[in-house]
């Protein structure tokens, strides 16, 4: 992840306010790169407001509770700071911090599990006697909910999958598998990036790309489990293009959905299956020259059709989102 997007991501803190984010019908929740979270229309862009909360979103209920991690103010051997994973419901009028880890690092985008019931989260920790690095990778958490369904605890915090770098990941509809970034062996005796899929039931990883000469990021599993999108780097003609493909969950050959022709842009980031499947969203704009703010764009999963951007009227750079599910 981006130095831009984590900064942008962790350095924005929870806050009480009737900031009403509830929105009617399917919407897109996203982090605004110079300011706020979002609302918008996954439609036409339309209903758009500012929210003071942000994060992932729950999958049912009402409401629903945002997720995401708060920095401590904690200062890490590295010069860094511990962090706690924070519920907001999704009119922003309550927070509350759900974990109380002392001496771990969470990511800037953790993720509930479709049924509310687990988080999955990148995380770095330390240990609390010595001080000294432990271990790093993608975690699991089991949440705590009170009698009106709002989460208030999670513990049981375990390392499933270690990693040496943050890496992005994305659940499955049924709560089975998580699709994740791995390290795989490149063409040229290196390593790259892979997509993967881990299964909870045997603990057990699939490389589903298994692409030696690209590298992968930024799984987003469909809610219907048959599919992952993902973004593939693309060496053309002495720069790199970042593009949105589409892959079966289980592997295979792959579709390619965005083009710099689908934008105008050469970097296609973050994509998001809407909760049908049908449609991706994702951010689009550019960190090289011609530096581009980016933008929130939806097409249909297959890339047919053009692309609708959602944001291209409002000021800001919008990158990470999720959908309303």
């Amino acid at each position: 992840m981006s130095g831009n997007l984590r900064k942008a991501l962790c350095t924005l803190a929870f806050f009480t306010s009737a900031a009403q984010a509830a929105v009617v019908g399917e919407v897109i929740v996203a982090a605004n790169q110079w300011g706020p979270f979002v609302v918008m229309s996954a439609s036409n862009g339309g209903q758009f407001a500012a929210v003071d909360c942000g994060g992932d979103l729950t999958y049912d209920g009402s409401p629903r509770y945002f997720l995401r991690a708060v920095l401590t103010g904690i200062v890490l051997p590295d010069g860094s700071q511990t962090s706690q994973l924070a519920a907001a419901d999704e009119d922003c009028n309550l927070s509350l911090v759900i974990s109380h880890e002392q001496d771990v690092q969470f990511s800037s985008t953790p993720h509930w599990s479709p049924d509310g019931g687990q988080i999955a989260v990148y995380a770095r920790r330390w240990n609390s006697t010595s001080g000294e690095f432990e271990d790093s990778g993608l975690y699991l958490a089991d949440v705590k909910r009170d009698a009106d369904s709002r989460p208030f605890e999670a513990t049981g915090l375990r390392l499933i999958i270690p990693t040496d770098g943050e890496v992005l990941m994305s659940w499955s509809g049924d709560g089975q598998r998580i699709a994740y970034v791995g390290g795989a062996p490149s063409s040229t005796g290196g390593s790259q990036a892979d997509i993967f899929v881990y299964h909870l039931p045997t603990g057990t990883s699939v490389n589903v790309t298994n692409t030696p000469d690209a590298s992968e990021g930024h799984p987003a599993f469909s809610p219907l489990g048959d599919r992952i999108a993902y973004v593939q780097l693309i060496e053309y003609r002495g720069t790199f293009l970042y593009d949105v493909f589409t892959i079966p969950s289980w592997g295979g050959s792959a579709t390619r959905v965005t083009s710099k022709k689908t934008t105008g842009s050469s970097m296609n980031f973050f994509p998001n299956f809407s909760p049908d499947g049908q449609y991706l969203s994702f951010a689009s704009g550019s960190w090289m020259g011609p530096i581009k703010d980016f933008d929130i764009y939806r097409i249909k999963a297959d890339g047919s059709g053009k692309a609708t951007n959602l944001t291209g009227k409002r000021s800001g750079s919008f990158l990470y989102h999720a959908w309303r599910r």
